[in-house]
């Protein structure tokens, strides 16, 4: 079992990576020889997510309110008629993904937390 901080560490990381510009998120993805899998991006906050949310005390009625906002847009996202969003083209060009994005921003900033540049 994680600690708890360790837990929040996971979950800024996974932000983070929501966060980051479009070439950004494709460059990790590829570091990961995962470049067709753009869905690793919402499968590694997924991971952390709900743990995160059912920890008592780890985050706020805001943060908690954020996060499972952006675990709603990204669920919305895997209907099969939204398929084409989980590509290196939607990355780059998909007003879902800005949303993603700025949500995942937002969430950073209710963490007081940096988005983490390499991670």
């Amino acid at each position: 079992m994680l600690s708890v901080q360790a837990l929040l560490d996971q979950l800024i990381v996974a932000l983070s990576r929501l966060a980051r510009p479009a070439e950004r998120q494709i460059a990790y993805l590829e570091t990961l020889g995962a470049q067709q899998s753009v869905d690793e991006l919402a499968l590694e906050l997924d991971d952390v997510a709900e743990a995160a949310l059912f920890t008592p005390g780890l985050l706020s009625e805001g943060q908690g309110n954020l996060l499972r906002d952006l675990d709603r847009q990204l669920e919305a996202m895997s209907s099969p008629e939204h398929a084409g969003l989980w590509s290196q083209r939607a990355l780059r060009t998909s007003s879902a993904w800005t949303q993603v994005r700025e949500t995942a921003r937002a969430a950073l900033v209710e963490l007081h937390a940096e988005p983490a540049s390499s991670r």
